[in-house]
């Protein structure tokens, strides 16, 4: 070796001794040390380039990011190639979701070092990560170049369909679509055919397929899987792979025999059952419309002819032949559940059977030649099949949610009549209890397909209670019978009666517009929680009916037990975090939004690297599950909703405008794209046995489709509202004249003119009637409280006087403007005071509590906001006076003494609104609640009065919290702007 060799040796292993405390010191999340040590290591060796990128990611972690930025920029200038360096570099514009410059960073390295196999795969990935299609394939082809391997090729090939399927401008184009994957399809081709199709390029012969696969190609595909490497791609079930391309083709022979042979063998796969199904009307389909003679398919595979069942071929094997007709598809089906299944019974053919009978009944309703009694005679009696399949598998959970969307082939009186019939052959009176465990699940289901029935839809007040009473008797019995000695994880057995149970009182609470069966909903519920601690079920109703009656911090230490994590705070989020801007209260509405916000972005972040080591194994099918995980979550509804919700209780509780940065008051990093926003709320997470969900899951209901609608339109209304404080707060911290402020103060009326616009053209959909009566659905959006406060009005006038400030135009003021103002104020006072003034007078205190709150803290919100404009009038102020003595034109001084008298005018009017909307919230002294009224409905219930004063003395200090909470941000806004005057 020669001396030069080994001097690098030697300096490369001083240095990596010297850097490995900064690692180890990073790793453990000890960012002071890590600094103290970078600048230990860069005294000794100021060149270090490795040891400058570490010092700058310990400073962007300790908060310094501004530190951390210079650092980078001068490193950046220097051109790095080491790997070390640039690694560290990419970790600081990572955690900053500065992706592009990634990019930028190893496109200069190359620049360098052109023969870097390393540094063209990190550039690569680095455009993986910001989706630049175009850009990946030059550089993989680059790539392929410098080192001729498959998986390289592969990048560029991938790089082109995402070109033809994702790219904003090629997917598109339908003409540069096809064009791109013809070119992968040719691509993948040439290099298969290098290979000579061997069985070893498993992920080359994946990709190919899906290229074929997105142009439609189907019969290439099946011709390509007779190949060595296509049978490889198979892995053994090859009935079941290709069956998804004989459904493309409509090759449905085909689809029938294949079905058979996978449920001969796998009797309870229910997609292959569905697909069955379909073949089978299908070919009922083409028999009507075609009256020939069935063709007899050549090459001996399958041989598809009139007969059905199982025929002897010449050479002793055994040949399946296609079912053409429900009666050979009922055959077909009972021969599955006569031969059984490892002498178990299996719920496929039995679910298969009733949707056999579900699909004749409709094609008898749509006039076919199938009648009533056709389907009678090879079926039997409907309702047979459902007391068959219950007596089967009426002890599984899931036996109400299998019959559930099979129930409309009955009538309401045949449903009517099943359900007594259940019960009446289950015999547990309302005062026992089931004699096994396996009779109690049985009696729940048949219990809960009652209720799924419409039993208990037109049943009165007292009636419905009863059945409560019942209900709640059965689950104490079942509890001190199967539910003792149970591990802290497992539910209670008897839990589902509990559940039941509540969802009865809610009903009788929505139907008597009261709250007391709220409350004894409530109350069912935390005894339940008492003895079944991990009762999600429980807990997420709790959620609910806690916001109902204004417990806002009741809801969110049960939220809080639930311990959501990751996508679940997305999907789940709109049972709580969206709810709880509405409470008052700030504080811990604060931690939760930054929760779910890192959330957010560090998915964002981390799913950037999930795109690439698909490049790195070769799993090309998991890009666009991947991808469309990422974008769904990136145009999160919810996401949008709470970061907006973020920024508007930052600009509540400032203090001042010293500590509130640009970035505090900024959206997003971009625009949003309202069109491609998703509402990913989950709401089947809700056990839900209301007789609406045998037709269609509350997804497809009319009033969710219309509550998505108002959030989403709530959701821009609210981000023009805070891009217009984004755009002031901007204007505002400009050190220059009004001449240089002036394109802003365009952006703002442009703003302004939107936000007005918007309102006026949704302003009716508040009236629209959004029910609320089922317990699943999610409670009603914060829309309709947005229009019954003066938002645009108010802040408008608001954000008018901001603009005269900023344009030095205050002697030009309209006079009208403080007048309106006063008025609004005046009117926002008569409506804070009517609010309380007629909760205390309500004879229900809970019913009407939480619009109450939610229209107050409104209200609260307005108020504190038009304090902060003003305080960007004061700011704007000082930066005029700083500037006068800079000034060589002379400045008006009488407008600038006028500036200051409208503006402590003004100021002086504010201090005394949020000081009267404080005395106002003092005198909302809570009436107390009678437990008296709830005495029969206590008893009845059997449970101990003392859940009963838990749960309303929770719902009093909830209420307390939340007034201390508006108070206090109110105070604090008087504390500043008496700063101003």
């Amino acid at each position: 070796m020669s001396t030069s060799k080994l001097t690098h040796v030697r300096d490369t292993s001083i240095m990596e001794r010297r850097l490995r405390p900064i690692y180890d010191w990073l790793d453990n999340g000890m960012h002071k040390k890590a600094l103290q040590e970078c600048d230990k290591v860069l005294k000794k060796t100021p060149y270090l380039q490795c040891a400058k990128a570490l010092k700058a990611v310990a400073l962007l972690r300790l908060g310094k990011a501004g530190d951390s930025k210079v650092i980078l920029e001068a490193l950046v200038n220097e051109c790095p190639t080491d790997d070390a360096t640039l690694q560290a570099i990419s970790i600081c514009y990572k955690e900053s979701n500065e992706f592009e410059n990634i990019c930028k960073l190893y496109e200069a390295a190359l620049k360098v070092d052109k023969t870097s196999e390393e540094l063209y795969t990190h550039l690569f990935m680095s455009y993986v990560r910001v989706n630049n299609f175009k850009e990946q394939q030059r550089v993989a082809m680059a790539l392929y170049k410098l080192k001729p391997r498959s998986p390289y090729y592969t990048w560029a090939v991938m790089s082109n369909v995402l070109q033809a399927t994702r790219s904003y401008d090629d997917s598109k184009d339908d003409q540069k679509r096809s064009l791109l994957l013809n070119l992968a399809e040719r691509m993948m081709v040439k290099l298969l055919d290098k290979q000579n199709k061997s069985a070893e390029g498993e992920h080359e012969g994946h990709l190919y397929v899906h290229i074929l696969d997105l142009q439609g190609k189907y019969q290439e595909i099946l011709t390509f899987l007779t190949t060595p490497l296509g049978d490889k791609l198979l892995n053994g079930a090859i009935q079941f792979d290709r069956l998804r391309f004989f459904v493309k083709l409509k090759r449905w022979k085909k689809v029938n025999v294949y079905c058979k042979q996978i449920l001969n063998e796998s009797i309870d796969k229910w997609n292959i059952w569905m697909e069955y199904l379909n073949s089978v009307f299908e070919l009922m389909k083409e028999s009507s419309e075609n009256k020939r003679d069935k063709k007899i398919e050549d090459g001996g595979e399958i041989v598809e002819n009139g007969n059905n069942g199982e025929n002897s071929t010449g050479n002793g094997e055994i040949e399946v032949t296609a079912d053409d007709s429900p009666e050979k598809a009922h055959e077909f089906i009972c021969s599955l559940i006569e031969n059984g299944f490892n002498g178990y019974a299996q719920r496929g053919p039995y679910l298969a059977r009733i949707e056999l009978c579900q699909r004749l009944h409709q094609r008898l309703t749509a006039s076919t030649n199938i009648t009533s009694n056709v389907i009678n005679d090879l079926l039997g009696e409907p309702a047979q099949l459902f007391v068959e399949y219950f007596r089967l598998f009426g002890h599984k959970p899931c036996c109400v949610s299998d019959l559930r969307s099979y129930l409309n082939i009955l009538n309401s009186e045949e449903r009517a009549l099943l359900c007594e019939n259940l019960l009446k052959d289950l015999n547990v009176a309302s005062n026992s209890i089931a004699t096994t465990m396996d009779q109690m699940q049985r009696h729940i289901s048949a219990i809960q397909l009652s209720r799924l029935s419409g039993t208990y839809q037109h049943l009165e007040p007292e009636t419905l209670y009863e059945i409560a009473n019942i209900l709640t008797g059965h689950y104490n019995l079942g509890y001190e019978r199967y539910g003792k000695d149970l591990l802290v994880t497992d539910q209670g057995p008897s839990d589902p009666y509990g559940l039941v149970a509540s969802h009865i009182l809610y009903d009788i609470g929505m139907k008597t517009q009261s709250s007391e069966p709220l409350i004894c909903a409530l109350v069912v519920l935390e005894n339940l929680l008492k003895n079944s601690k991990s009762c999600f079920h429980a807990k997420l109703l709790c959620v609910k009916l806690y916001h109902q009656l204004g417990g806002g911090s009741c809801a969110h230490s049960m939220y809080e037990s639930l311990d959501l994590k990751h996508i679940q705070l997305d999907s789940l989020g709109y049972v709580h975090c969206s709810r709880l801007p509405t409470t008052g209260l700030f504080t811990i509405a604060s931690q939760l939004y930054e929760t779910t916000i890192k959330f957010f972005v560090a998915n964002y972040r981390d799913s950037s690297d999930h795109l690439t080591f698909v490049y790195k194994y070769g799993s090309f099918g998991k890009i666009d599950e991947f991808m469309d995980f990422r974008e769904k979550l990136y145009n999160s509804l919810h996401y949008t909703q709470v970061v907006m919700d973020r920024i508007v209780l930052t600009l509540m509780q400032s203090a001042s405008l010293d500590g509130l940065t640009e970035a505090d008051l900024t959206i997003k990093e971009r625009k949003i794209d309202w069109e491609a926003a998703c509402d990913n709320s989950d709401l089947s997470v809700y056990l839900s046995w209301d007789p609406e969900r045998i037709e269609n899951p509350p997804e497809k209901w009319d009033c969710v489709k219309l509550r998505v609608k108002q959030n989403q339109i709530f959701a821009e209304i609210r981000s023009l509202m805070v891009n217009c404080f984004s755009i002031a707060f901007k204007t505002a911290r400009i050190s220059e004249t009004s001449v240089e402020k002036s394109p802003h103060l365009e952006e703002l009326k442009s703003t302004l003119k939107s936000w007005e616009n918007l309102n006026s053209q949704h302003s009716n959909l508040t009236h629209l009637n959004v029910t609320e009566r089922f317990v699943s659905l999610p409670l009603k959006s914060r829309l309709i409280s947005y229009f019954k406060v003066p938002y645009f009005e108010v802040l408008g006038e608001f954000f008018a006087v901001f603009i005269y400030f900023s344009s030095g135009k205050e002697s030009e003021m309209d006079a009208n403007v403080l007048e309106r103002i006063e008025k609004y104020h005046e009117t926002i006072l008569t409506s804070i005071k009517d609010l309380i003034r007629a909760e205390i007078a309500s004879d229900d205190v809970y019913f009407s509590r939480s619009t109450t709150i939610e229209i107050l803290v409104n209200f609260v919100e307005l108020l504190t906001l038009c304090a902060f404009v003003l305080t960007l009038c004061n700011e704007t102020l000082k930066v005029k006076t700083k500037n006068k003595s800079k000034n060589k034109n002379k400045i008006d001084s009488n407008s600038s003494l006028k500036g200051k008298e409208i503006l402590s005018g003004l100021v002086s009017n504010q201090i005394n609104v949020l000081n009267e909307t404080v005395l106002c919230l003092d005198g909302w002294c809570a009436k107390e609640f009678s437990l008296e009224m709830l005495e029969k409905q206590i008893e009845g219930l059997r449970i101990d009065k003392t859940t009963f004063t838990g749960v309303i003395s929770k719902l009093e200090a909830s209420l307390q919290n939340a007034l201390r909470e508006l108070k206090a941000v109110l105070n604090l806004k008087c504390k500043v702007l008496m700063g101003l005057i």
